[in-house]
């Protein structure tokens, strides 16, 4: 890693975690997390009620979990209710943050002292955006049902059948109106539906709802 590369390198923990709780709390449209071994010198706990309070805001949150990282599984139990898309993929992949896709966060690991860096180079940033839409796509690819494991989904999926208004549906879920469309509109994505209505036929025949 080259000094060109590395807006900013944090020395020690502590000031570690403060900068990269930071940069997760202030983004505005995206978070991406690779979640390995410890994605911030945080708890497990801490870590998902960070991505819980950044998704209220109507931020669309995704994790990508090491299948074998159990306490981090146990946390992420109830994400979708949170408001964080989820998703397990086998250990290899590092752990990293992507946020709004121009800044990337590579935390110490747990059984270094490498400190943590926060880098804003277009290239780091867009390798790591590449990385994570990657395992994020071969994850969907190996489920027969892409939104099952992701309850929230199947609710929105089922207010839509049903016809409701975004504005009825998100007081349903808990959820404001920005985080529902946010949601709606990953569902279309990961379906690949032009439309709500086509996002409903899709569901359906894949045994979704």
């Amino acid at each position: 890693m080259t000094s060109g590369m590395l807006s900013r390198r944090l020395g020690g923990l502590p000031a570690a975690g403060e900068r990269a709780e930071d940069v997760v709390r202030a983004a505005r449209h995206h978070v991406a997390v690779v979640w390995r071994d410890g994605v911030l010198p945080l708890t497990p706990r801490a870590t998902v009620a960070l991505l819980a309070e950044v998704a209220c805001r109507g931020v669309v949150v995704q994790v990508l979990c090491a299948r074998d990282n159990t306490y981090a599984a146990a946390e992420l139990a109830d994400a979708a209710r949170r408001g964080i898309e989820v998703q397990y993929v086998p250990r290899g992949t590092p752990d990293a943050i992507i946020v709004d896709h121009r800044v990337a966060v590579f935390p110490p690991g747990l059984t270094d002292d490498t400190p943590a860096a926060v880098l804003r180079h277009s290239g780091v940033v867009s390798a790591a955006r590449e990385l994570f839409t990657a395992g994020w796509q071969a994850a969907l690819a190996a489920s027969r049902v892409p939104l099952a494991c992701v309850q929230l989904h199947r609710d929105i999926l089922t207010l839509l059948g049903r016809g409701h208004t975004d504005d009825t549906a998100a007081r349903k879920l808990g959820v404001s109106v920005r985080t529902y469309r946010r949601h709606v509109a990953t569902i279309m994505r990961t379906l690949g539906a032009d439309s709500r209505f086509q996002a409903g036929v899709l569901a359906r025949e894949r045994g979704l709802v």
